[in-house]
């Protein structure tokens, strides 16, 4: 399978992991809004400030642990459901980042990490809130305390990974150059704003093009030769199909370098560029030399070489 294949696939992994993520962040709203709308358990009407004893104290807490067991079972559930829907999602995800730090950046890998450590919080929310529904059900509070350890442990597990999630999908944004994912990426790494992070950040790699087919796109080459003078300046013509940065200029085999380059960017179409070099005194006269430049488009360093006469 070519660069440009695994690219794709490694795009379009990330896009359908974030998608799935949305569809859990969806219904983790759905099951987390009712708990805020739903009214809170009163207490019975048949106890009162005045017969208020220790046998009426576990009578209150046990009708209310019985009113909140129906909803605690029913959480569990559905938090479970999203959980499974999350791990798919950041499995997904996982490959995507994978098959892009092998063929783009092995920076992007940071965001295997983060979906490790995300994954690994899971079984210790389900632990927490098991030891909670116990704790109800049984009416103990050791249970109910013993469960807190485990769920502060996951919700620090939690934030990291999406922390290193938010990353790596920041660094794919900045690999692509795409303003919209470095912006979703900054989102998930925040945490609270995460699903509307995974939102921008699947909108903006729909439009995304592989870095190695742009590759193929630009064209960029001498037209005839240069001409490098006595006092080391040097005019050649450049055709470019894309905007560009020259970055360094050397002739090949004469360990001679120059940052003197005027205009220092590329535009699409013809470019007559002047390139200043400081000592050309070992150059022999008559003889024709490669001239290296080294252009910067995209993040992509492309070398151009041309010739040129010494005519001093």
């Amino acid at each position: 399978m070519s660069n440009t294949n695994n690219e794709l696939q490694g795009i379009r992994k990330l896009r359908l992991g974030l998608m799935i993520l949305m569809v859990a962040g969806i219904l983790n709203l759905a099951v987390t809004i009712p708990r805020f709308i739903t009214p809170a358990p009163s207490i019975p009407s048949n106890i009162t400030a005045n017969n208020l004893n220790n046998t009426n104290i576990q009578q209150v807490f046990t009708q209310i642990a019985s009113m909140e067991i129906g909803y605690f079972e029913e959480s569990i559930i559905l938090t479970s459901i999203v959980g499974v829907i999350n791990i798919i999602g950041l499995i997904i995800l996982r490959s995507g980042f994978n098959i892009l730090s092998k063929t783009v950046s092995n920076e992007i890998g940071i965001g295997n990490i983060g979906i490790i450590v995300y994954i690994v919080s899971y079984p210790l929310i389900v632990i927490g809130l098991l030891l909670n529904l116990f704790g109800f059900l049984s009416v103990n509070f050791v249970e109910i305390l013993a469960s807190l350890p485990a769920l502060f442990i996951a919700i620090i597990l939690l934030i990291v990974g999406s922390i290193l999630v938010g990353v790596g999908i920041y660094r794919v944004g900045r690999e692509y150059s795409t303003n919209i994912v470095k912006v979703g990426g900054i989102l998930i790494a925040i945490v609270i704003p995460a699903f509307i992070g995974s939102i921008l950040s699947y909108i903006g790699l729909r439009n995304v093009k592989p870095i190695t087919e742009r590759a193929r796109e630009v064209q960029i080459y001498s037209i005839g030769g240069g001409v490098i003078k006595g006092d080391g300046s040097a005019q050649i013509l450049i055709y470019s199909s894309v905007s560009g940065s020259i970055l360094s200029v050397k002739i090949e085999g004469m360990n001679i370098f120059t940052f003197k380059v005027n205009p220092a960017t590329l535009q699409p179409g013809n470019n007559q560029i002047n390139i200043q070099f400081d000592n050309v005194s070992n150059l022999v006269k008559g003889s024709t030399y490669i001239i290296t430049l080294l252009v910067d488009v995209n993040g992509n360093a492309i070398e151009v070489k041309t010739y040129a006469l010494y005519q001093p």
